[in-house]
C-alpha cells in the first residue's frame, strides 16, 4: 500500500512546534486550565474556570473561592493565558458567552500533562 506523503507533511505542519508546546506548558496555571478543560465536556464559562483553577491550586472546594479571587484570576486568565492558548488554536474563546473550550491542537498538549 502506498503512503501519501503530502498528507504526512500536512499533518506535520498542523502540529505546534516543540518550543511552542514547551512555552505553553511552562506555566502552572496554563497547565491547570488545560487539565480542567480536558476533563470537562464542552465549553465552560471563564468565571467557572477561574474558580476551578483556584480551587485546584489551593486544594479547596470551589464554593470556598471568593468572588474577588475569581475576578482576579479571571483577569489573569484573560490577560496572560488566553491570548497564547487561542493564538495557537489550543483553546477556542467565545466572547458572547465568555466561555472557552478545547480547540484542534489541544490534544498535542493534553498528551503531555
Amino acid at each position: 500500500m502506498a503512503v501519501d506523503s503530502s498528507n504526512a507533511d500536512e499533518s506535520e505542519h498542523e502540529r505546534l512546534p516543540e518550543t511552542v508546546v514547551e512555552d505553553l506548558l511552562d506555566d502552572p496555571r496554563r497547565r491547570a486550565m488545560l487539565r480542567l478543560l480536558g476533563t470537562h465536556d464542552g465549553s465552560i464559562r471563564m468565571t467557572q474556570l477561574a474558580a476551578r483553577v483556584i480551587a485546584d491550586e489551593r486544594s479547596i472546594p470551589i464554593d470556598a473561592v471568593s468572588l474577588e479571587e475569581r475576578r482576579r484570576v479571571c483577569d489573569t486568565l484573560y490577560e496572560c493565558h488566553l491570548p497564547k492558548l487561542t493564538a495557537t488554536t489550543v483553546i477556542r474563546y467565545n466572547s458572547r458567552q465568555a466561555s472557552v473550550e478545547l480547540d484542534e491542537k489541544a490534544t498535542q498538549l493534553l498528551d503531555r500533562l
